[in-house]
Parts: C-alpha cells; sequence; structure tokens
C-alpha cells in the first residue's frame, strides 16, 4: 500500500545532507559571480501566469481555493521571477537571480511530482558575451558538483528558420526517420551560414570551453525561446540533467 502520492518522496536525514553538501557547493559558484538568491510562492494564480507558461500549462498541477480561483503548484522558477521583475524589480534591472527549491508538475514520462531545481536567471540586457559567460558558468556550476562527463548541447532559432512546419514538428517528437540524415552535432565547422552561432563558437573557443556542442537536432518551443537554448547532459546519468536559453518574451508577457 503506497504512504505518498506517486511522484513524491521522502527525504532522509543522509540525503538531505548530501543535498546540503551538493547546493553548498554550487551557491559558491553562482555567488561568487553576483547571483542573490530569490524564493517565490510554492502557490500561484493560474491566470496570471499562464500567459507565459506556454506548453508548461499542460503539465501543471492545478486546484481551486474557495472563491474559485484557479491556483497552481509552482510548476517553474522561471515563470514566477519573470512576474517579480516586471511588477517589483523593473528599477533595478539588470538582476541576477538563483534559486534552489522544488517545482510541481505533472510527469508521467519520468514519473516524478515533485523536482527540486538549481537555476540562475539574468534578467535584463544580455549580449552575445554574456550569453557565452552563461554558457561558462553552467560548467563552473557542473564541475562544483562533481560532474566531469557532461555534454552541452546548444542551438538558437535561426538553426530552423529554412524548415517548414511538418520538420519542426519531426524536431520536436525528436522523430528523426522523416529526414534523408540524422541532424549533426559539432563545432564551429558544421555552422557556415548561421552568423550568430558562429560567432558564438568563436567565443566559445576563445574561452577554451570544452564539451560546448551545435546540436542541429536539439528544437525547443520558438515561442519561449528566442536566442540561445541548451540542454546538458550526463552519460553517467543518462538523461538531461539541466536546460535553459533566453526567453525574452516571457518578461514580455508581464
Amino acid at each position: 500500500m503506497k504512504q505518498i502520492p506517486l511522484g513524491l518522496r521522502d527525504y532522509l536525514p543522509k540525503d538531505i545532507h548530501q543535498r546540503d553538501q551538493l547546493i553548498h557547493k554550487m551557491k559558491a559558484v553562482v555567488e561568487d559571480h553576483r547571483y542573490q538568491r530569490i524564493i517565490t510562492p510554492s502557490i500561484e494564480n493560474f491566470d496570471r501566469l499562464e500567459p507565459a507558461l506556454g506548453a508548461l500549462s499542460k503539465d501543471c498541477i492545478m486546484f481551486f481555493d474557495g472563491a474559485g480561483t484557479r491556483l497552481v503548484l509552482r510548476p517553474d522558477h522561471t515563470t514566477p521571477i519573470a512576474r517579480i521583475s516586471a511588477s517589483r524589480l523593473s528599477d533595478t534591472l539588470p538582476i541576477q537571480l538563483y534559486y534552489h527549491d522544488p517545482v510541481f508538475r505533472k510527469d508521467p514520462l519520468l514519473g516524478e511530482t515533485e523536482i527540486f531545481q538549481f537555476g540562475c536567471e539574468h534578467i535584463g540586457p544580455l549580449s552575445l558575451v554574456e550569453e557565452v559567460n552563461m554558457i561558462q558558468l553552467v560548467l563552473e556550476v557542473c564541475e562544483a558538483a562533481g560532474l566531469s562527463d557532461i555534454e552541452i548541447h546548444v542551438a538558437h532559432p535561426e538553426l530552423f528558420a529554412s524548415y517548414g512546419p511538418d520538420d519542426l514538428k519531426r524536431l520536436s517528437e525528436g522523430d528523426f526517420l522523416g529526414f534523408s540524415s540524422l541532424p549533426e552535432r559539432g563545432d564551429k565547422a558544421t555552422l557556415s551560414g548561421f552568423n550568430y552561432m558562429s560567432e558564438f563558437f568563436d567565443q566559445i573557443q576563445n574561452l577554451n570551453l570544452n564539451n560546448v556542442f551545435v546540436n542541429f537536432g536539439l528544437y525547443k518551443d520558438l515561442n519561449y525561446y528566442n536566442g540561445i537554448f541548451f540542454d546538458v547532459d550526463s552519460k553517467s546519468y543518462g538523461k538531461v540533467i539541466g536546460s535553459g536559453g533566453r526567453y525574452d518574451r516571457v518578461l514580455k508577457a508581464f
């Protein structure tokens, strides 16, 4: 007989000790880069967040309060941070924030409902060089966490500008059978004709950042992302352990 709902787990003292040690190491890196911690509510007004959630809306865990207002358990950190930035921090931009708190989603594929996330948000003007610095920060955090086998796969909307709706749908579903060849993955040599990404990888090379690859098969919702986006893969862990990107439209929704 199950004692707790599917997708949740108990954390014993030894688990908490390990997690606290890990968070301490990661915090040291981001705080050294002048990020400040923020905590958003575990429960939000769904109607307020919905315009910025995009495809994530379907995974939200919702309920109603006594007045009939639709509430949602925090499904991610970016959206409420965008809400706060637009309403309370707009006079202090640019600002760099980080978090390490759980999010709650319906996730039948992974079987997880409560997911602990550690992440950063740079809010305000962001140049190409600063986008490269964000990738460098991800590498530093992973190194501090003891992850030695990671790869960062990077893409940009310009890589998909010539694709039709059917091909974009295949990419979003990871269905590569309809293509004449598998999408390429590599370095700047694969980027002929893609000006932004070529310059981006020039900067990656200048900083001698290893294990960073352009990935023509990495496609995400372009209604959400409008610049560089990426996944962090770990061979030993066996799945994507991190992701991020530029999503100015989320801020504009507020």
